[in-house]
């Protein structure tokens, strides 16, 4: 299991408070629950005050807290008990200390309308503050830790996809091909898929999100296309390649504009990933790439960013796109994974995951090649 650095978290998110001269945080959000306590259970709040905090849960999850967060004070809600309640508790036993006017931060981008104004009545007289992406930012920086953590999935991802190129048949559709791919994902070690997986074949590989179906069998398709990635021990992997089938590969022209497509999405996924580094721009990546695909004549089939953060989620806070901000640093873990997509013949996308190291990259996914 990995042991991340919890109370240095806890830290970072209290010189926040204290910046934005709040009294509490009120942590709402599972993924942020647990990156802040190590906690993986659901339903169950984190009360963070300027010295203590308290985990607020239910009977369901008494013992997994004291097996996963000994550290961690809890009030456990009982039959007949509210959240609402619980937060009254925790503030009575002076976790936000002795101020007479409080202000306590609370998660605006996944808060309920409705349980914000459930607490806005209940609590009068605390100002609840709405905060945007604070645990995110700091998620956005790995440490040590999480690094590893998402070497494993991404090595778990590849030893899984590696499997089942080695065992495709003729007659397996996308949705086979799926569903044997998230079973190699568990044989190998992962816990669970990162999101689902896309396997597209021939014209639904234009659909970025395609989702698979069980209708043309790989034996009538040209190309295909696979979009995995493992999660293991809360974190994830994300990859994506293309590639011929036989009757692709037996097909003049259709192997000849594979080529020629798949040929410009690495020539800008190479130049994005060479121009990498701490200090760069984040849409200046993006335009690296998009500029490549878009001096090949392809520019209007490629639509969506070149790159996201990873981490406990597949779209994790930063990014690489036109709207990106901010610069590189140290410590992101981002996708990259440009891609051209033509309607009625399909789509062609490379992603790997790159690491931002003190002087440029790392690609985690390294052992994975581009025509794999």
């Amino acid at each position: 299991m990995l042991r991340a650095s919890e109370s240095k978290r806890r830290a970072d998110l209290r010189a926040i408070m204290s910046r934005e001269e709040l009294d509490g945080f009120l942590a709402t959000d599972p993924i942020n629950v647990s990156y802040l306590t190590g906690f993986n259970g659901d339903d169950s709040f984190l009360l963070l005050g300027s010295q203590e905090q308290v985990l607020l849960s239910d009977t369901r999850f008494e013992e997994q807290i004291a097996e996963e967060c000994p550290e961690i004070d809890a009030l456990i809600r009982h039959s007949g008990q509210t959240s609402l309640q619980l937060v009254r508790e925790a503030i009575g036993n002076g976790v936000l200390g002795q101020a007479k006017k409080l202000r306590v931060g609370i998660e605006a981008s996944t808060m309920t309308v409705a349980f914000y104004r459930a607490l806005t009545e209940a609590f009068p007289e605390i100002e609840f503050v709405p905060r945007d992406s604070d645990i995110e930012s700091l998620r956005e920086i790995k440490d040590e830790g999480e690094i590893a953590a998402i070497r494993q999935a991404i090595d778990t991802s590849i030893k899984a996809y590696r499997s089942l190129r080695g065992a495709m048949s003729s007659e397996q559709t996308e949705a086979d091909l799926r569903d044997e791919l998230e079973y190699l994902f568990r044989k190998h070690g992962g816990d669970d898929v990162s999101f689902p997986s896309i396997i597209a074949y021939d014209a639904r590989a234009a659909l970025p999100h395609a989702i698979p179906t069980r209708g043309q069998r790989l034996a009538d398709a040209s190309m295909v296309l696979i979009d995995w990635g493992a999660k293991q021990n809360r974190y994830v992997g994300d990859l994506t390649r293309a590639f011929l089938t036989p009757r692709g590969e037996a097909d003049a022209v259709f192997r000849k504009k594979f080529k020629e497509v798949f040929e410009i999405v690495q020539e800008a996924h190479d130049a994005a990933i060479s121009k990498m580094s701490p200090g760069v721009s984040c849409q200046e990546i993006d335009r690296v790439a998009r500029d490549t695909i878009k001096h090949a004549g392809f520019g209007d089939y490629f639509g969506h960013g070149l790159g996201h953060g990873i981490g406990r989620v597949v779209h994790d806070y930063g990014g690489l796109s036109p709207r990106a901000h901010g610069q590189l640093r140290p410590g992101m873990v981002l996708t990259v994974e440009p891609g051209i997509y033509l309607p009625g013949w399909g789509g062609i996308r490379l992603e790997d995951d790159v690491l931002v190291t003190e002087t440029g990259v790392e690609i985690l996914s390294s052992d994975l090649g581009a025509t794999d």
